[in-house]
């Protein structure tokens, strides 16, 4: 077992290998490829990571896809919300219900229940509920995503224009205030994807 993977992981991790080698080759390539993609989920501390899969993805139907996140959602304990679904795309978020929701506790009530209308008594599968309903009716993805993707809340807010911090560069995101916790974030994601390409590559 790679060194890299983080002592509470590795059994599951193991458990996750072992059921890749009784899928069919396109459902082993499509977790393998979200264990990557949410690596910073799942060892970064990362809150959320969207995901986008379009039509024809790995040559699998679209519900075939959505078929295997869950399954990949059962085997880390993670779990997953539909935004927004067409015929061509889908368009999802895989989180840790209780790292939204620590998120939501941290984040300002005055912006978001007063300026962007989100009801109060909010929680991870209200606030992602929410959230999809104004994507799906405007088009447009809320930036309030920000905070279910686990980017600093400075960020989120400032990108939004509802804080008087001005943009100090970009680290994948654009970053405001005080850029030092945002760096600091920003590779802790990166590290964490680099374990899981590391592993992959030893399994």
């Amino acid at each position: 077992m790679n060194r890299d993977v983080p002592k509470f992981h590795k059994p599951v991790f193991l458990k996750w290998k072992n059921k890749l080698g009784s899928v069919d080759n396109l459902q082993e390539f499509f977790e393998r490829w979200l264990f990557v993609q949410v690596s910073g989920v799942l060892f970064g501390g990362k809150t959320g990571e969207l995901l986008i899969v379009r039509k024809g993805f790995f040559n699998m139907p679209l519900d075939s896809c959505l078929g295997h996140v869950g399954s990949f959602c059962v085997s880390w304990g993670l779990q997953y919300k539909m935004l927004v679904m067409t015929g061509h795309s889908l368009k999802f978020i895989v989180y840790r219900e209780d790292a939204v929701n620590l998120r939501l506790k941290r984040a300002s009530k005055r912006i978001l229940h007063c300026r962007l209308r989100y009801p109060f008594g909010l929680n991870a599968k209200t606030f992602l509920h929410e959230l999809a309903n104004r994507w799906q009716e405007s088009g447009r993805i809320p930036h309030e995503i920000g905070i279910a993707l686990g980017y600093p809340l400075k960020d989120v807010w400032g990108f939004m224009g509802l804080n008087s911090f001005r943009c100090n560069g970009s680290c994948g995101w654009q970053i405001f205030g005080n850029p030092e916790p945002s760096i600091k974030t920003r590779a802790r994601y990166e590290d964490a994807r680099r374990k899981a390409e590391s592993l992959l590559q030893a399994a």
